[in-house]
């Protein structure tokens, strides 16, 4: 089980565990070398939803160009907001994976 694809959805921190499991290995350095690569996954949609909010800010400078640039932004908010809570689950499950295999 990989966390790859769409890195916009939601990670649940059973999945983080998961992926941690699927390693076969107790080693403290395999088990973060997996989390890095799950949060490469994960820093992505921050990133984009801060590049959309950006876009949607410079899009809003003009009169036109606000009906495209305020829902731009608030998608790009959105997308930011869920990528900081991954974050946060994809730490919190490491924590307790590490805190269950005694690493």
């Amino acid at each position: 089980m990989q966390l790859q694809g769409n890195p916009f959805s939601k990670v649940d921190k059973q999945t983080v565990i998961g992926t941690l499991k699927a390693t076969g290995s107790k080693d403290p350095d395999v088990l973060h070398a997996q989390k890095t690569t799950i949060l490469t996954t994960v820093k992505f949609g921050r990133l984009a939803g801060a590049l959309l909010m950006f876009c949607g800010v410079l899009l809003t400078l003009t009169i036109l160009g606000a009906f495209l640039g305020i829902p731009a932004f608030l998608i790009g908010w959105w997308f930011r907001s869920r990528g900081s809570k991954n974050l946060a689950t994809v730490e919190e499950g490491y924590s307790e994976y590490l805190a269950q295999v005694g690493a």
